[in-house]
């Protein structure tokens, strides 16, 4: 049998492969996966959205300050148009502004995050494999799969 597990980069990782070398389980291969160095962008295209929007503060502030606009602008000079005008284009710009920058910060913090995960794969008899998926559980693995070799073919339990 061939167990495949992901674990975030913490103690549990070695204290899984402890647990299994203690219990005579030698076939134990573990990669650490690389962070994403690519940056992301900051503004969307056709073929790849995040979903978050940069605009969407921008357009409540655009309401309000448009609202206050009209409201003052019935007591100065242009008028109630063109204050409600330059309200909501000022609101927006600063709705806007906003979210780009918080979108960067947000970005820049989860580029510069630490702590990849781990793949571990362990090769063990049909009579360990019990108890090498509970190891793995019991370590707090992501995600655990489990494949055994049936006439020189691989094949993934459960399918």
């Amino acid at each position: 049998m061939q167990f495949f597990s992901t674990f975030q980069h913490t103690h549990f990782v070695e204290l899984a492969i402890s647990k299994l070398k203690e219990n005579e389980i030698d076939d134990i291969y573990a990669v650490p996966l690389d962070n994403r160095q690519v940056d992301t962008k900051l503004f969307d295209t056709t073929h790849g959205m995040d979903g978050t929007s940069l605009i969407d503060i921008g357009l409540i502030l655009a309401m309000m300050c448009g609202t206050i606009g009209v409201a003052r602008g019935f007591v100065l000079d242009w008028g109630p148009v063109v204050w409600g005008l330059i309200g909501s284009v000022v609101g927006f710009i600063i709705g806007f502004v906003f979210d780009v920058i918080k979108t960067h910060h947000r970005r820049k913090k989860i580029r510069t995050a630490k702590g990849s995960e781990v793949i571990i794969i362990v090769q063990c008899t049909n009579e360990q494999s019990q108890f090498v998926e509970m190891t793995l559980w019991n370590n707090m693995a992501l995600g655990v799969a489990k494949t055994r070799m049936q006439s020189q073919k691989w094949t993934q339990e459960g399918y």
